[in-house]
């Protein structure tokens, strides 16, 4: 064969033979991760639960093998059919490392095999209860806590986003990792140059609510409350909302914007948070989820009460804040590859079954896996 040993001198194939008396380098095998979610940025929705696909994107960008389960839509039942099939079969396989569910449902169908080890992510109103109306949580909110709770006994490891989620799941094998911000897509850009792409006037303040004004739980009518507030402060300002958009308009919303208003009900780790953080651009928000951990260093970033007055005050001082902020640096390890790096640790141990049920704050700090 001509590239083989013919193609080598004497001398040449001497020394490779001495070279064998050394371990020979095996490539490592690549993780593959399958993922179950019903929500993921499509065509028709590109806004769609991105954070998901945020992590999807930084898992590749480290090697590891992804395969993304997500049904069309359509009714829920055959959604969950499709799903369920789909899982069985492709872990029948034997070709996947790891199965990973994204909120209660689809956590509970990557639980209807058992020949791969699940992991389960919950992204907040699953686990604490999702708030629909006044009325207070809904039948199937109630059910969803429920099968989120019993899925952490059931799954090989659970994955949250903040500590007030992790002291309400049950068990020993919870991990606390926020979800990482894409910082190549989430960056600072000068106002002028965001605001002239956008047509908006160079001379105004804008105030972003970068949520669904319809969800209840993002609490749009307090934000509007809030600006109104302002105006009698003497402070003209306009509420601006950036929902249901591209990533990319986002970030031009964000760099555009004086500040980000974040007057929600209550959260997980609040995403638009982190994004407008990677931005520098001030954030004004209520006392949820992880605010308090993610602006407690940050200049020119106010944590207030749900109160109209409060986020009004901390709104002016928000705006008087002339420079970026540190945001970027200070969330500097929920950058998606750190974040990426730690799901990694954490499916990994999964996967060669490491996990023990020794409880899960010894075992994961000692591990180095930890948000």
């Amino acid at each position: 064969m001509q590239s083989g040993l013919g193609a080598f001198s004497g001398r040449k194939v001497i020394v490779n033979m001495f070279a064998t008396h050394e371990k020979p380098h095996t490539q490592k095998k690549p993780l593959r991760v399958l993922m179950v979610t019903g929500m993921y940025p499509t065509a028709q929705k590109p806004h769609d639960c991105t954070f998901i696909k945020t992590q999807v994107d930084s898992l590749i960008a480290e090697g590891v093998e992804v395969e993304v389960i997500h049904p069309r839509r359509g009714p829920l039942p055959i959604r969950y059919i499709s799903a369920a099939i789909q899982v069985f079969l492709k872990t029948l396989t034997g070709s996947f490392d790891v199965v990973n569910g994204h909120y209660a449902h689809w956590c509970l169908i990557a639980r209807l095999q058992w020949t791969t080890p699940v992991v389960a992510s919950f992204l907040g109103g699953d686990l604490l209860g999702e708030l629909y109306t006044k009325g207070g949580l809904s039948k199937r909110a109630i059910l969803f806590r429920h099968v989120s709770r019993w899925m952490c006994y059931w799954a090989d490891a659970v994955i949250v986003k903040t500590e007030e989620m992790k002291k309400a799941a049950p068990g020993n094998k919870v991990c606390v990792i926020p979800n990482g911000v894409d910082f190549t897509l989430f960056h600072p850009i000068p106002r002028a140059e965001a605001r002239a792409a956008l047509g908006w006037d160079q001379d105004r303040y804008y105030v972003l609510f970068g949520n669904n004004p319809n969800e209840y739980r993002k609490n749009f009518p307090l934000a509007q409350a809030t600006i109104e507030r302002l105006h009698a402060r003497g402070v003209a300002a306009e509420l601006v909302v950036a929902s249901g958009l591209p990533q990319t308009t986002v970030m031009q919303y964000i760099n555009a914007s004086n500040a980000l208003l974040l007057p929600s009900i209550y959260e997980g780790s609040p995403n638009i948070v982190k994004e407008t953080m990677a931005c520098n651009v001030p954030v004004v928000a209520t006392d949820v989820g992880d605010v308090v951990q993610l602006l407690g260093h940050t200049n020119g970033c106010v944590v207030c009460s749900a109160d109209p007055d409060a986020l009004a005050e901390g709104l002016e001082k928000a705006l008087q804040h002339a420079e970026p902020t540190t945001g970027r640096s200070d969330i500097a390890h929920l950058e998606a590859s750190v974040v990426a790096n730690q799901v990694i640790a954490l499916f990994q141990k999964v996967a060669s079954k490491k996990v023990k049920h020794k409880g899960s704050a010894a075992y994961f700090e000692e591990e180095k896996v930890h948000g």
